[in-house]
């Protein structure tokens, strides 16, 4: 995964849509994002913070000024498992065992939470996987609240819009989720995506995105493996299961999977 600033034509793709763009974060320079030391492999971290049980402890840690093994071993249940991650918080300065307690690495300070990170993971997973334009902390004019979209990217010049909700689904409130509506409306991209990372069900979630939506079919269960739900036209919720990598490609299959379905139909006598 390369780290430096791609040689795309993102903000390209926005105007010849229409869409006039303010600013991004920077790919590499965002000061809320989590970041090793210049001299490790970027990848490294990357890959790392791809797993979910890494992302609980790393928001655990991050979160509370300390906290003790045990509470680690809550969320992490194998000792193997929790012993590598320890050793390699430890090792990159993200987390000290000091008097018996976990805390925040004094070089991360200034990071009080991990969105603006699952942001730049989110965009850089479309950048090198998909090997496709993508920005994280994206402003453009005309849009709902500042028009303020944690990720947009262009798969087949098709415009995807992910909103990414770190941490307790239940922490998400009315007024977080008619935002993420209003975003959609009017930016009003061919697939916009709530992302909310957590292993956890989100059907209260998507009840309570069924009582604000304004139009469109009723948002429904499409692939309970990957607790994926769609409707009102182009709204996709989806949590973190098995991995957030795993849940973007279920999203992107559906969609396609539909537009098939839609030109058959429309082809078909």
């Amino acid at each position: 995964m390369a780290n430096k600033q791609p040689e795309d034509s993102f903000e390209v793709m926005l105007r010849r849509q229409g869409w006039q763009l303010i600013r991004h974060k920077p790919i590499d320079r965002d000061p809320k994002v989590l970041r090793l030391a210049a001299s490790t492999d970027p990848t490294l971290f990357y890959e790392t913070f791809g797993d979910n049980t890494f992302r609980k402890l790393l928001r655990h840690l991050f979160f509370h000024k300390h906290c003790s093994s045990d509470e680690l071993h809550r969320i992490c249940t194998s000792e193997q498992k929790l012993q590598k991650y320890l050793a390699f918080l430890t090792e990159h300065g993200l987390a000290t065992f000091e008097e018996g307690q976990w805390h925040k690495g004094q070089s991360y300070k200034h990071i009080d939470n991990l969105g603006a990170t699952l942001e730049w993971f989110v965009a850089a997973w479309f950048r090198s996987w998909l090997q496709v334009p993508a920005r994280h902390g994206v402003t453009i004019k005309d849009v709902a609240d500042g028009g303020d979209l944690d990720v947009v990217a262009f798969v087949d010049g098709i415009r995807v819009m992910v909103e990414c909700k770190s941490g307790s689904p239940t922490q998400i409130t009315e007024t977080d989720l008619r935002l993420f509506l209003r975003r959609a409306a009017d930016f009003n991209p061919e697939i916009a995506i709530l992302l909310i990372d957590t292993e956890s069900r989100i059907d209260q979630q998507v009840e309570m995105l069924n009582r604000l939506r304004t139009g469109g079919d009723p948002i429904q269960p499409q692939d309970t493996h990957h607790n994926l739900y769609w409707g009102a036209r182009h709204i996709y919720v989806i949590n973190a299961r098995p991995c957030i990598p795993d849940a973007l490609s279920a999203v992107l299959r559906l969609y396609y999977s539909k537009v098939r379905h839609i030109a058959f139909w429309r082809m078909s006598p």
